[in-house]
C-alpha cells in the first residue's frame, strides 16, 4: 500500500515532513521481512509505528508505558487493520515478552524519553531488552531525535519543556547502544524544521533541510533513522 498524506499524518504526528523519511527508507531497505511478521511497537501511545507495520502486513503489539489511547483503536479502525493489532502496558527496560518473541520491534523518539530517568545505563537496558525480545535476525527499527549542534541543545533548553532533562544521545551512543547487533545502518537528516513552533512552520524548514541536506555533516543532524538487526 503506498502511504498518501493522511496516512503519513496519522503515522507521523509531528514533523511529518521530515520523520516521514524513516518510513521512506524501512520501504525501501527491508520490505521484504514485513509480510506475516510479528511485530511490537514501542512508545506507540496514538498507534502511529502499529498503524505502519500493520499496513505493511504484520500481526503487531502496540505498547507504551501506559497503555495506548482510545485513539490508537480508532486509527486502527479506519484503516480496516484492527484485527491485526493488540495493545499492551510495556516498560521497554523489562519488556514483559520472552526471548525470540518478535520478527520486528519499532521505535520513534524513545530513548531520549527513557534517559530523562534512567540515564545511558537505561538506554542501554532499553537497547539490550529489545534485542532479547528479537528473534535472531530480526529487525530493529528506529527513528530516533539526536543531540545534533550546540544551537539545538541552547532552543531546546530555552523552549521545549522538557528540553532540559531529554537525554539526546549522538550517532556514536547509537552505534554503541547497538553494538550487541549484527548489523547496525542508518541516515541522518534535518536541522531546520525542528526549530518551528507549529507544524505548519516545520513544513515549511523542511524545505530548506531539504536544500541544506547535502552540505550538513552528521553530527549536525536532529533525526537518526534506520535498522539494525540481531
Amino acid at each position: 500500500m503506498k502511504l498518501n498524506t493522511q496516512t503519513y499524518i496519522d503515522i507521523i504526528e509531528w514533523d511529518v515532513a521530515n520523520w516521514q523519511r524513516a518510513l521512506t527508507y524501512w520501504d525501501r531497505e527491508i520490505s521484504a521481512a514485513f509480510p506475516r511478521c510479528k511485530a511490537l511497537e514501542i512508545g506507540g501511545q496514538n498507534g502511529g509505528l502499529s498503524l505502519y507495520l500493520a499496513l505493511r502486513g504484520c500481526d503487531v503489539v502496540c505498547s507504551d508505558v501506559r497503555p495506548p489511547t482510545l485513539k490508537a483503536r480508532e486509527i486502527m479502525a479506519r484503516y480496516k487493520v484492527g484485527a491485526r493489532v493488540t495493545y499492551a502496558s510495556v516498560d521497554v527496560t523489562d519488556i514483559p515478552f520472552p526471548a525470540d518473541a518478535f520478527d520486528i520491534v519499532a521505535f520513534k523518539s524513545v530513548l531520549g524519553s527513557v534517559g530523562i530517568h534512567r540515564g545511558e545505563k537505561g538506554q542501554r537496558r532499553a537497547i539490550d531488552e529489545i534485542h532479547r525480545v528479537l528473534k535472531p535476525d530480526g529487525f530493529l527499527l528506529f527513528a530516533e531525535n539526536l543531540k545534533a549542534s550546540a544551537i539545538h541543545t541552547f532552543f531546546r533548553q530555552r523552549f521545549v519543556e522538557w528540553g532540559h532533562a531529554w537525554r539526546y544521545p549522538t550517532v556514536q551512543e547509537m552505534k554503541t547502544l547497538t553494538a550487541q547487533f549484527s548489523a547496525f545502518h542508518y541516515e541522518t537528516y534535518g536541522y531546520f524544521s525542528c526549530f518551528g513552533r507549529s507544524e505548519w512552520q516545520k513544513r515549511a524548514l523542511s524545505t530548506l533541510d531539504r536544500l541544506a541536506a547535502p552540505f550538513l555533516s552528521e553530527r549536525s543532524k536532529y533525526i537518526i533513522y534506520g535498522y539494525a538487526i540481531k
